[in-house]
Formats: structure tokens, sequence, C-alpha cells
């Protein structure tokens, strides 16, 4: 007589597991089996014989499944070795899975996917880390021409899957979130590369790589330090301790405080640049600034400031224009070919110098040049006295020899330096308004001391008679 009923763990319910056995002499070996309610798995117990009942056989278990239909992935190695350990042993064993349907396989269409660094969130700092510089933790990430931003998923195609009975299981569609391609975005086999240097940008389903950085707000804890091959745009102010570099432009709507902000091209300041601590701008293009307080800075093309310049040193290799107002308080300027402005030095009589002609650049070079001549002739007068000391000694010989040859190519350089520092002649320093006493200007390196009030004073060389002449 056979036995068929629900399996305790769904008993009654639609879909129920269903549990096998089949009635046989007493003290025979048994085996009962238990399909699951998803009839995805049959397992079995065995029970062995006892005394001299006959054993449980492997043809006897394949009756039972065929009778319960069970035809789909059986186990027949595994139920087989059983069978002999439940007979050997004379042990029940349970859980013994005898069959095991396959799951169908979805369809999985092919779709591009984001690297996960480009995905909005939060990104935990390392544990590994003992301190965090949060300034460093930047939120714009950015890629060069040629770096894999995403990749191609393949498409999947599906397979039904069957139960233990061998019934076919449909198989589904994935719902998968999938990007389009946007501006500077190619594909290239089943990678996803950048077309140009920039910022990774999602526009809902869309990847594009922008060759302009907008930063809407404010440039502080929420950006982080600001790295960009390309332009930069900034409609906020720069906190104090960020950093900037552009491979470009960079354009300021608000103040900016000057810790390290260094562009390629142009830089435009709309309010004006407020020096911190021994911050410094670097320009390689031109400078439109509204004020500079306190700050150091260099450009290598013309710089425009229509307000003041307080306090800072100002280096540019082209022309520094202000406005009829603009006035220069205390600090130095170089200005390569010419300073215009309304105003110079001030009621205070700060020290207030103003240096035009001169290529910056080989001036700084020229001063290093000149100090490494005067440590290493220093040098040479000692080496020289000890040796009157020691005239034998061979190695102070030669130490000598080595510092006389570093002495006349540090002198030659100086030399060659000093010829090439002045380049504008017909540079000068024309003040609309009013000089004040304090004030110093040098032109190619010619020096002039303002004692008195000057009213529309134009500072410019006098070549043959080598000094400046003050026009009024």
């Amino acid at each position: 007589m056979i036995r068929v009923q629900h399996s305790p763990d769904d008993p009654g319910g639609e879909g129920s597991g269903l549990s096998f056995s089949a009635d046989v002499r007493k003290n025979d070996g048994n085996i009962e089996i238990t399909v699951s309610a998803d009839m995805m798995t049959a397992a079995a117990v065995l029970y062995p014989p006892i005394g001299d009942g006959a054993p449980l056989t492997p043809d006897y278990a394949a009756e039972i499944l065929a009778r319960m239909g069970i035809s789909y992935g059986l186990l027949w190695d595994e139920l087989s070795e059983r069978i002999l350990d439940a007979n050997s042993e004379r042990r029940i064993i349970r859980d013994v899975v005898v069959a095991r349907g396959a799951p169908p396989v979805s369809e999985h269409p092919e779709h591009v996917v984001v690297d996960g660094r480009f995905l909005p969130g939060f990104r935990p700092v390392s544990e590994d880390e003992h301190t965090v510089d949060w300034k460093a933790i930047s939120q714009v990430l950015v890629v060069k021409k040629g770096d894999a931003i995403g990749r191609v998923i393949a498409r999947r195609e599906g397979a039904n899957g069957s139960d233990v009975t061998g019934k076919p299981i449909a198989f589904g569609k994935d719902q998968v979130t999938s990007y389009s391609l946007g501006k500077n975005v190619e594909r290239v086999g089943d990678d996803i590369l950048a077309l140009s240097d920039g910022r990774v940008t999602l526009d809902g389903q869309r990847i594009s790589v922008e060759e302009v950085l907008v930063i809407k707000g404010d440039v502080d804890y929420r950006v982080g330090h600001i790295m960009f091959p390309g332009d930069v745009v900034i409609e906020g102010c720069v906190a104090a301790g960020f950093k900037v570099y552009s491979g470009g432009s960079i354009t300021i709507k608000e103040t900016m405080d000057a810790f390290d902000v260094s562009a390629k091209r142009d830089l435009v300041c709309a309010q004006g640049i407020i020096g911190k601590d021994l911050g410094q701008v670097r320009v390689g293009g031109s400078l439109k600034a509204k004020f500079i307080e306190n700050a150091r800075v260099a450009v290598r093309g013309d710089a425009e400031v229509p307000g003041s310049i307080v306090g800072s040193s100002i280096y540019t290799l082209g022309r520094l224009s202000m406005g009829d107002k603009g006035r220069i308080v205390g600090g130095e300027v170089f200005a390569t070919h010419g300073v215009s402005c309304g105003f110079l030095g001030g009621g205070t009589k700060p020290v207030t110098v103003v240096n035009v002609g001169i290529d910056f650049t080989v001036q700084q070079k020229l001063e290093q040049a000149n100090a490494a001549l005067r440590t290493m002739t220093v040098r040479l007068t000692r080496l020289q006295n000890v040796r009157k000391l020691r005239p034998g000694d061979e190695s102070l010989a030669k130490a000598v020899e080595e510092a006389q040859a570093k002495v006349k190519s540090l002198t030659d350089n100086v030399a060659d330096l000093a010829r090439r520092v002045d380049i504008d002649v017909d540079a000068a320093v024309e003040v609309r308004g009013l000089v004040y006493p304090g004030v110093i200007v040098t032109v190619c390196h010619i020096r002039v001391n303002v004692d008195e009030p000057l009213k529309k004073a134009r500072f410019r060389l006098d070549r043959a008679a080598n000094k400046i002449i003050i026009e009024r």
C-alpha cells in the first residue's frame, strides 16, 4: 500500500510539498520521499533493514521515484552511496537529496553600466586612515581622455527551467537600468571611454564628459579641492584653505580667498582676491580682478584691477592696468610693460615699490644666482686661507680648484642674467591722480624715491642720461 500526504511544512496548502512512502514487509529496508512545495527538490529518509529484513535497494528507490513522477535532476550516485551506508551501518539517514530541479535563467538585455565611483552617494573613509584631510576629499571626479568610465553588459539569452517532475518553468526578463551615451563618450568594444579630459556627469540616464566644470555654489568642504583639466566656473566664492587648479581658465563670480589657485590660462575674479597666510595665485594667461588684498599673484599676461591693490606682491610679464580710482598701497609690484593707476602709495607712507621694464622670472633667477655666488665666494676665501697654512695638501688644492671653477660659472651666469633681466626700457609708470611720499619707482633697475606728493605723474627712463624722468 502507498501512502501520500502533505508535507508538514505546508499542510493542506495550495502547492504544498508531498511526502511519499510505500508499505513493505516488516523489518525490510524502506525509503520515504518528500517533495518541496515548489517542486524543485526531492529529499529522502532511508530506513535500514531490521534483523533478517530485506535491505533497501536502488531498484526499489527507482520504483518509488517513478511512481511519484520524479524524473528530472536525479542524483543517482549520491542516492546509491547513501543506500549502501544505511544498509551497512544499520542506521536511519535523513535529508538525502535525490533530485534537484533547474531554475529558469532570465533573459538579460544588453545594457551600459557606469563605474561605481561616478555614482552619487556617500563614500566612506578608509579605516586605514589615521587622519583625514576633509578638504582633499573632492566630489569632483576627473577622467583623462581614453579612461574607461563604464562598460557594456552583454545580452544573456533566457532559458526555461524544470521542476523534479520534468514540468517546464518559463523564464522571465530582467529589468535593468541602462545609460545612454552623451557628449565626449564612445563605446569601444565592451568599454565606455572618455573622448576628452573632464568630469563625468550623469543627467538622468545619460552619461557625458564635461570639459567645463561648473560649481553651482561655493568651493568649501562640500566640494573639496578642485583639480580640473579644463575651464572652471565657480558661481559662489572660494573659501579659505581650498585649492583650485585648472588646466584652462578660472571664472569666480564672488570673492576668492587665495590659498592656492592656479590657472593655466586666464583668471577672472568678479569681486576680488583676498590673500590668506602664505597663499598664492598663479595665472598662465591674463588676470581680471576687482581688487587684491594681501596676496601674492604671478601673471604671465596682462593684469586688470580696477579697484585697489593693498599689501600685495604682484608679478606680471604684461601690463598692470587700474581704474581712475585704482590705488596701489604697500607691497611691491613687478610689471614688465608698465603700470597705470589712479593713486600710488598712501597718507601713512607705507612702503610701496613699483618695478617696470623687468622680467621678474629672470630677476628671481638673478637673485638666486647672486646668493649662490656670495656663498661660494666665502667658501673659496676660506679654502684659500687654509691652503696657505697647508701648502702640500693635494686634496685641499683640488677643493680650491673646484671652488674657483664654480665661482667662475656662477659669475658668468649672473652676468648673463643681468643682461637679460631688463627687457623693456620704454616701460613707464603712469599715475592719473596722486603719488604719495614713500613710494619707490624702478625702471630697468634705475630707482627714484618720491619724497613729496606728486599729481598726475609719469615715470619713464631716459636711456641717454640713464635716469628716471618724472613728467607732470
